[in-house]
């Protein structure tokens, strides 16, 4: 698909919208590849591949396999089915999506020549993929390079999360260009992802502390520059990122830091959100929303006050019930609500604190699995909040991005 600075271009995608999730994802029978399967074996076994690569590779190998489609409009179908089903199946499916959509659109500009097969069409399709898929490593080679100028001997740098860009780009100023300089990384909740960062900028030789996702605003002043990874780029030349990169964004412009995003240029999408919560997502509730509380059966208005009515007339009679005989089962019903109410009360745990400077460390409290399931794994940071936008094409301000769009995909 050509070399990386031409990747977007080669593939002449359109990173648009989200595949419409209520669309059939069933394969045709033939098909029997399991894409999820593969798609998440292809990122558990290799974690320098990025998502909108493990996507395009999936796709590659779907095509491979593929012995029912005949027809450019039947090779198209299947696999639109097959980014729909990945979509829903990915807890983030907006990175994912700029590359299926992107490989979508390339194979909607190729036309099979008249001396070829339609099997030797989609080999080659395959092979163009799958270069592509190689190549896309020097991407983050290029955006390193193109990061050097603003990386400052002597420099304190605030990094939020895991990127592999990022770390590659620090890697490089540090190995390559032998530059001295200290990182601060978030820590980034709920999967601890700076912690990942710290060991490998640590191990390289790098100074980097670890700071609580609520000291940011602390730690601005002592930084020189912010650089975050992003999970796409949209076409307003916003972000899409990790949880707690759009207050570290605010934090940074309120205090006079600039932001240097770092992407490559298959993660740009034609997205436009207009706030946080225009954010396409594959859970069936928006993040943070309160549950609801009405028991009601909207369709039995009056079911609530004739149970109310019951309930009120068997509890008198049970009450008067345990009063002449203690040893009821009613009683000892009312005596495990009266035991189980006071352990609730019981379990409310102790406030971590630690009074004394020997004294031991507090068991920190911790959120349950449902809790973090309850929040919002990505945001979105505004434009107006950037910087510049470091990629292999170049670097760009954030009103560039529409025009990068244009130019790799033709305004289509």
């Amino acid at each position: 698909m050509g070399s990386p600075s031409s990747t977007s271009t080669s593939l002449a995608g359109s990173c648009s919208s989200l595949p419409t999730l209520h669309e059939s994802t069933t394969l045709p029978p033939r098909e029997r590849m399991d894409v999820v399967a593969y798609y998440a074996e292809l990122l558990a076994s290799d974690d320098s591949l990025s998502m909108p690569i493990a996507a395009i590779e999936t796709l590659a190998q779907l095509i491979s396999r593929s012995d029912s489609s005949t027809t450019t409009t039947e090779l198209f179908s299947l696999l639109d089915q097959a980014s729909t089903r990945l979509a829903r199946a990915s807890f983030n499916p907006i990175s994912l999506t700029c590359g299926t959509s992107l490989f979508l659109r390339f194979l909607t500009l190729q036309r099979p020549s008249p001396d070829t097969s339609f099997q030797q069409f989609k080999a080659e399709l395959v092979a163009r993929a799958r270069e592509f898929v190689h190549e896309s490593g020097r991407c983050r080679q290029l955006i390193s390079g193109g990061m050097n100028e603003f990386v400052r001997d002597g420099a304190n740098i605030l990094i939020h999360s895991y990127s592999r860009v990022v770390v590659q780009a620090l890697l490089h100023a540090a190995q390559q260009q032998k530059k001295c300089f200290q990182v601060y990384v978030t820590e980034s909740r709920p999967f601890g992802l700076g912690l990942k960062t710290q060991a490998i900028l640590e191990r390289a030789g790098i100074p980097c502390i670890v700071v609580l996702d609520s000291s940011v605003a602390y730690i601005m002043p002592k930084c020189d520059l912010v650089i975050v990874g992003a999970e796409a780029v949209c076409e307003s030349g916003g972000l899409v990122n990790f949880i707690g990169g759009y207050q570290v964004a605010v934090v940074a412009k309120a205090m006079g830091k600039p932001l240097y995003a770092l992407a490559e240029s298959f993660k740009f999408t034609r997205l436009f959100p207009l706030s946080q919560y225009d954010l396409p997502t594959s859970l069936p509730n928006p993040p943070l929303t309160f549950p609801n509380l009405t028991t009601t059966s909207p369709s039995i208005p009056h079911a609530r006050e004739s149970t109310t009515t019951t309930t009120t007339t068997t509890t008198t009679t049970t009450a008067s019930d345990s009063t002449l005989d203690p040893s009821s089962p009613s009683s000892e019903k009312r005596r495990t609500r009266t035991s189980e109410a006071t352990s609730c009360s019981t379990a409310l745990p102790p406030t971590p604190s630690r009074p004394m400077m020997d004294s031991a460390m507090p068991q920190a409290l911790e959120m349950t699995d449902q809790m973090v399931r309850n929040n919002p794994t990505l945001d979105y940071t505004t434009p107006d909040l950037i910087t510049l936008i470091i990629s292999d094409l170049g670097c760009l301000t954030p009103s560039g991005v529409s025009d990068a769009l244009l130019s790799i995909f033709g305004g289509t």
